[in-house]
């Protein structure tokens, strides 16, 4: 009983950690105590191989703190070397794979990586998990801290019925941070029209919604307000989003779950994807009117809108720097950002080449990276 207390305790916390209400770092240093473990590493990425990877999320718990020395000591000195990179991204969707099988038996007594940044972690595991919108979800186990040494079956499975709710906060993370809404409260989400958001009450009915999410729900096909509830048109898809719904809304004392589902829509090229997340207390509070549920309504066609404001304080760059570099970050050629912004391309050629020579890369991918790196912070006007 202590132990299913305990479970349901760290998926709350990851609900919130999902709508930005407690920092990622409290669930993972649960997951630690939880699993029995020496810490665990999450990391959110977009791109094919070490040479295009961009990151957007990548923190490292280890006991009950966060250790940006590590983060930074793997980023600068180990993850230009680390040979199991590509081979973390072929990995299939869930497969827990054991740390010593992505490095060859002549990398175990050569790799950096190995040997240095995993000497707690050669006898973890690694898990990649599909976001749906294109990103590497990639959780990285640490070494048991079980009395008997190794891993039991109790610790996998416990593992295992994690996954689903690490991969649905990492989605939702992702989502909101190419929206800039991480950390926004539930009115400031309203606003935001970078994705649809719908807010639901503990009985699954919709309280309200921005414009964005009203405009899809008033189109003939996709998702629509049935009654006052969320659907969709088809019978299936209507079946599956009600069924979500009611999981994160459930009845008082079952525990509310988080999930994610794809909805076809006429106005998109690819489906929509929908996150639906319980907010923390709502389930439990008998005013009709409080928010139970949140509804993030995706569509994966839109690019990651970047804060330039935010790149530039940030990366100490000037306000022309940092339009660049983001517009840079968005896929954007040289020749496309001069036509934008009305300048000539040896222009922009030469603000590029201060932007790097600022930021001591000589090549646009490491720009990019570290450009990525801060999709995920909060808006310029937060610390």
């Amino acid at each position: 009983m202590a132990e299913y207390d305990e479970f349901e305790r760290v998926v709350r916390k990851l609900h919130q950690a999902a709508l930005g209400d407690v920092a990622w770092t409290e669930p993972a240093c649960m997951f630690n105590e939880l699993i029995r473990m020496d810490g665990n590493t999450l990391v959110i990425a977009r791109g094919h191989s070490r040479a295009d990877l961009g990151l957007s999320f990548f923190q490292i718990c280890y006991g009950d703190e966060r250790r940006n020395d590590f983060e930074k000591r793997y980023l600068t000195q180990i993850y230009p070397h680390d040979e199991r990179v590509p081979r973390l991204l072929s990995l299939p969707d869930g497969l827990l794979t054991p740390t010593d099988q992505l490095y060859t038996e002549r990398e175990k007594g050569s790799s950096a990586a190995y040997n240095k940044r995993w000497r707690n972690s050669k006898n973890g595991f690694h898990v990649r998990l599909d976001s749906g919108d294109g990103s590497h979800i990639v959780w990285a186990l640490a070494d048991s801290t079980a009395p008997a040494g190794g891993w039991s079956h109790t610790q996998t499975e416990m593992i295992r019925r994690l996954l689903p709710h690490v991969q649905h906060f990492a989605r939702v993370r992702e989502a909101l941070a190419n929206a800039g809404a991480v950390r926004s409260s539930f009115e400031e989400l309203l606003e935001n029209g970078h994705f649809g958001v719908i807010q639901l009450d503990r009985r699954g009915r919709i309280l309200s919604a921005n414009d964005r999410a009203r405009g899809m729900l008033a189109q003939d096909g996709g998702l629509s307000d049935r009654g006052g509830f969320l659907g969709a048109a088809m019978v299936r898809e209507n079946d599956e989003i009600r069924g979500l719904v009611a999981r994160a809304v459930p009845p008082l004392g079952v525990l509310p779950s988080a999930g994610s589902l794809t909805i076809g829509h006429p106005a998109a090229r690819t489906r929509l994807v929908v996150h639906v997340t319980p907010v923390a207390g709502g389930v439990w509070d008998l005013d009709a009117q409080s928010v139970a549920a949140l509804a993030l309504i995706v569509n994966p066609e839109a690019k990651p809108r970047l804060d330039a404001a935010l790149v530039a304080k940030s990366l100490r760059l000037t306000p022309t720097e940092g339009q660049l570099a983001t517009m840079l970050t968005e896929g954007l050629t040289v020749q496309e950002i001069a036509a934008a912004t009305a300048r000539a391309e040896g222009t922009v050629r030469w603000h590029l080449k201060q932007i790097f020579r600022k930021q001591g890369v000589s090549r646009q991918a490491d720009l990019v990276r570290k450009v990525l790196w801060l999709n995920g912070i909060p808006s310029s006007r937060r610390d």
